[in-house]
Parts: structure tokens; C-alpha cells; sequence
């Protein structure tokens, strides 16, 4: 094969696979200048029956065309051409010249949780588009993702119609809509491997590869449990427990239980990023039980990062406790912007400014203290409000009191009406969110 020349155009000059249903090669186009160099992919079907020559190639027209859609994605490798010659059907794709990412997981050497989150968003932003087209990888492993030495980008590669049309050709034509298990041990999901595939399918392979770099460990080498087939693996690596229970949720062994959407993880993933205000209960560490059995019960059905599961504590975890008058006193802080506000425009007296100035000060000094004592019942612009309560109150007490005209009464207002405002807006907005 090396060295012919296919549709009179593209020349062999490197073997990088060969099976039983195809064979994948390096190519230079020998059309375009500098003959740039492509992946050709050989589709050799084991029939000259006439019924399965029609079929195939119905499928590898069908699958053409998806591989030209996908190939708008940055980080899918490109359909350049298709066609058929002598009873073989060929697919031309954009070479990725950049190296594999199980070339950077070696056994023993586990990530840093930064980069495994850093993989995660890559692959799972492609994983989106490709679900959006209603199209299943089946076989996302290390190998088929290529780290492109252009931009250190993942692409995921490996689509084609040559790994499509062997599930469907694999059988008879009898048999034709049979459906083969294609994929990798370890990072196939259970059913997968029954031939029933679907899109949390591939979720299933990214949550194995995530499992991988985390603890150094290659996925044949983790255990099962033996009652629910749950893998056991937190124990192998140092990691958060939010993060444990992101990667968890994506391989449960049943479909159901695992996120159904990419979309869904990379929003768990945002958070643990951007992470809500304090207020949010802390998601307990469910990670630390030591025997199989109590493993397998410790995850939560619903989402990791959900405030149903957040909800849950740990036996071992304290309980912050906080008298009732604490949240009352808050609120009524949230809306005292109002009340300042209205009192420089209404009240001019030289005593009413000294009192609004030092009633400002203490509140701004009182809600510090309240936000650092009851953290969980605060938010963070209570923290902005201690400041502009604070400030308004300094301004008021060094102002020149015969000088109304002076800026310090203008600047208060200002900040006090401005803050009075965002106090509305979000009572209005938590109100709605209650609803």
C-alpha cells in the first residue's frame, strides 16, 4: 500500500493502523502545494455481496456527512474528502500533528486537580458539541485525544465511518441491524459493552480517563465493588470532595444515575471554580469511609453541587449554631442605606448629621463583626455594605458643619442611595428565586 497513489490524488507514505475492517494511513495531497500531509482512512468491507456493498455505502455516505459537520469544531479533526475505489470506501481527514494525552499520564504520577479540571472543561466542551449532533463517540481513551502542539488544545479524534459502519457490518446482512460493542475496557460503560451505547456513554470514558490522571492508575487496575459494580477509587488520590463527587456522578455503573448532558458537568465544574457565596452549606465529606459496602452508599442520586445534597451532613461535621435575632438583624442592616439616604436629603441640622455619622460608623463596625461571627448566615455584599456605612459615617463626622454645600454630603448620598438600590434589587431577586 505504500507508496499507491488513491483518486489519483492522495499518496501513502506511512502506516499508522491496520485491522481487520480498515486500515489508517498517513497521506501527502499531492494536488495542493507542498503536498501537505492528511490522514487517510480505508474502509475494506468483507462482502462483495451486492445487498452489502449498498448498504455500506449508504452508511459511509451518511457517515460522511455527520464528519463534515463535526469537523466545524476546532477541535475535531476536519473531513477534507470521500470517496470510494475498488469496493473500498476512503475518508480524508486533517492530520493533528501534536502527541497523544496518554502520553502524558504515566502510571504513578497523578495530576495536580487543577489540570484534571482543566482536561475536564476541554474535552467535555467537544463532548458537547458532538452530543448536540445526536452522535456517539464510543471510544474516547487517552489516545483519541491529541494534544495539539499548535495551542496545547485537545482534539478529540478517531470519528469515522470506518468505526460506525463495522458495528453494522460486522453481522450478516440478516443481521444488519444488530449492533456490535465497540470500545475500550476500562473506559466502556456497562452498556456499552451490552451493544446499547448512549451519549452518557462517552461521559462514562471522560469520568474514567479524570479517574486515571487523579490517582495514576490505569482504570483495569481499580476495583469494582462486587454487589453494585461501583468503581472504588477516592481512596486512591488526594482530592476534594466536590470534585470527587463530580467525577463519581459521571461513571455510576447504571446510565441513569450519571449526568445525562456534558453541559450538566461543566456548570458543576464552574462552581467549583467560581464557587457560591459562604452562605451554601459546605457538601459533606462522604469520601472517607474506609470499607467497600459504606462506599457504595455514600453517594448522593442527585446532583453533587445541588443544594439538596448540599443539605446532608456528616455525623462527624460541627453544627453552627446561631441565635434567630442574627438573620432579623441582618436583614434590617441590608435595608439601613435606605434610611440614611433619606435622612440627608430630609435633615440639614449640624446634629442630626454628627448622630447620622456616628449611628452610620457603629453599624458599619457591628456588621463586620456579625459577618465574621455568623459567616453562614452572611453574604458578601454585607461585607461592601459594613464598608460604605463605615465610610459615609467618617465623611459625615469630619465635614465641615456649616458647609452644606461641601462634597462629604453629596458622596454619602450617593454611596447610600446606591447601595439602598442593590439592596431592593436583591431582595427582589432572592424573592423571585424562592418562588
Amino acid at each position: 500500500m505504500l507508496g499507491k497513489l488513491l483518486d489519483s490524488r492522495y499518496k501513502v507514505i506511512q502506516v499508522l493502523s491496520a485491522g481487520g475492517f480498515g486500515e489508517t494511513y498517513i497521506a501527502e495531497d499531492t494536488r495542493r502545494p507542498g503536498n501537505p500531509k492528511c490522514v487517510l482512512k480505508v474502509l475494506k468491507p468483507s462482502s462483495s455481496d451486492p445487498y452489502y456493498l449498498q448498504t455500506a455505502r449508504r452508511l459511509f455516505n451518511s457517515e460522511a456527512e455527520i464528519l463534515e459537520q463535526l469537523g466545524n469544531h476546532d477541535q475535531i479533526p476536519r473531513l477534507l474528502a470521500y470517496f470510494e475505489e475498488s469496493e473500498e470506501f476512503c475518508l480524508v481527514q486533517e492530520l493533528i500533528v501534536g502527541h497523544p494525552l496518554s502520553a502524558e499520564m504515566r502510571v504513578g504520577q497523578p495530576w495536580a486537580e487543577s489540570q484534571v479540571i482543566q482536561m475536564l472543561q476541554d474535552v467535555l466542551g467537544v463532548l458537547e458539541f458532538v452530543h448536540g449532533y445526536g452522535v456517539i463517540h464510543r471510544d474516547i481513551k487517552p489516545d483519541n485525544l491529541i494534544r495539539r502542539d499548535s495551542d496545547g488544545k485537545l482534539v478529540l479524534i478517531d470519528f469515522g465511518a470506518v468505526k460506525q459502519m463495522r458495528s453494522q457490518l460486522a453481522a450478516s446482512p440478516s443481521q444488519m441491524t444488530a449492533t456490535v460493542a465497540i470500545g475500550t475496557p476500562g473506559y466502556m460503560s456497562a452498556e456499552q459493552a451490552q451493544g446499547k451505547p448512549r451519549p452518557n456513554s462517552d461521559i462514562y470514558a471522560v469520568g474514567m480517563i479524570a479517574i486515571q490522571a487523579l490517582t495514576g492508575m490505569l482504570p483495569t487496575q481499580l476495583q469494582e465493588h462486587p454487589q453494585t459494580g461501583e468503581i472504588i477509587w477516592p481512596n486512591q488520590a488526594q482530592i476534594s470532595p466536590r470534585l470527587a463527587a463530580v467525577v463519581q456522578k459521571m461513571i455510576r455503573y447504571h446510565w441513569r444515575d450519571r449526568y445525562q448532558s456534558a453541559t450538566e458537568i461543566l456548570q458543576d465544574l464552574q462552581q467549583l471554580l467560581y464557587p457560591l457565596p459562604a452562605t451554601q452549606p459546605s457538601t459533606p465529606d462522604v469520601y472517607t469511609q474506609s470499607t467497600a459496602p459504606q462506599f457504595a452508599n455514600t453517594y448522593s442520586q442527585s446532583s453533587p453541587l445541588s443544594p439538596s445534597s448540599a443539605t446532608d451532613s456528616s455525623p462527624n461535621s460541627p453544627q453552627i449554631t446561631s441565635p434567630a435575632w442574627i438573620n432579623q438583624t441582618l436583614s434590617v442592616a441590608r435595608f439601613l442605606p435606605f434610611v440614611g439616604a433619606a435622612g440627608l436629603f430630609l435633615f440639614k441640622a449640624a446634629t442630626w448629621i454628627v448622630l447620622l455619622g456616628i449611628g452610620l460608623a457603629a453599624f458599619g463596625v457591628g456588621l463586620f463583626f456579625l459577618r465574621s461571627s455568623y459567616p453562614r448566615l452572611a453574604r458578601d455584599y454585607d461585607a461592601v455594605f459594613a464598608v460604605v456605612f463605615c465610610l459615609c459615617g467618617i465623611l459625615l463626622l469630619f465635614q465641615e458643619y456649616r458647609s452644606y454645600g461641601s462634597q462629604e454630603i453629596p458622596i454619602s448620598q450617593f454611596l447610600l442611595a446606591g447601595a439602598g438600590i442593590f439592596s431592593a434589587a436583591e431582595c427582589i431577586r432572592l424573592r423571585g428565586i424562592k418562588k
